[in-house]
């Protein structure tokens, strides 16, 4: 799988908006199930919105107080709530390309069979620490159910629940990219291809 630059789309006039697929490679397992595309897209499609949300309560943070001159204090507590939501959804929708930041020399070097089997372990480390994660961010949900934050009133667990909801992300996606490996390893990059992609080259 990669996410290389967008391609000039031919069309019928000027304007026209290309199909998403235009833009991105589907992996096997989105090209199979197409609820499963789906959910990908969602988790794109969320951590832009995300993104969007936190730069637009900056923005009214910023009005309230220097033009209003009358700054609400919970605009930062939102501001800091959603950047947290945004770093654990768009971790989660990075596993689902696979793209997360890896030292990959191994990989380069090593015969394919090897190289796989070395991915393959780094991703049961993942499975193993995202697991833990899951069931630390239950526990810390469930601990801090009766608070509330201090300036927006909002519960606790939804703080946590950003660590939660991303976590389950990555496992899910790294559980399916262990079998893509097992199962259909000619679906799956060599390093240098895989950087080249990356790069858009």
């Amino acid at each position: 799988m990669s996410m290389q630059s967008p391609k000039p789309v031919p069309g019928d006039r000027d304007g026209q908006v290309p199909d998403l697929d235009t833009y991105i490679e589907r992996d096997h397992y989105e090209r199979k199930w197409r609820l499963y595309a789906l959910l990908v897209d969602g988790e794109r499609l969320l951590a832009g919105a995300l993104l969007i949300a936190v730069f637009a309560m900056i923005i009214f943070q910023v009005f309230t107080r220097y033009v209003l001159a009358s700054p609400l204090p919970w605009t930062e507590e939102i501001a800091r709530l959603l950047v947290v939501w945004l770093t654990f959804v768009g971790a989660g929708f990075v596993s689902s390309r696979n793209a997360h930041i890896a030292v990959d020399i191994l990989a380069v070097y090593l015969p394919r069979r090897l190289a796989t089997a070395s991915q393959i372990f780094a991703l049961l480390l993942v499975v193993a620490a995202a697991g833990y994660m899951v069931w630390a961010a239950l526990s810390l949900m469930v601990l801090t159910g009766p608070l509330e934050m201090t300036a927006s009133s909002l519960p606790m667990p939804l703080l946590y629940g950003a660590v939660l909801v991303g976590y389950l992300m990555i496992l899910g996606h790294t559980l399916l990219n262990i079998a893509l490996h097992l199962r259909h390893p000619e679906e799956i990059p060599d390093a240098v291809e895989k950087a080249a992609s990356m790069e858009g080259l």
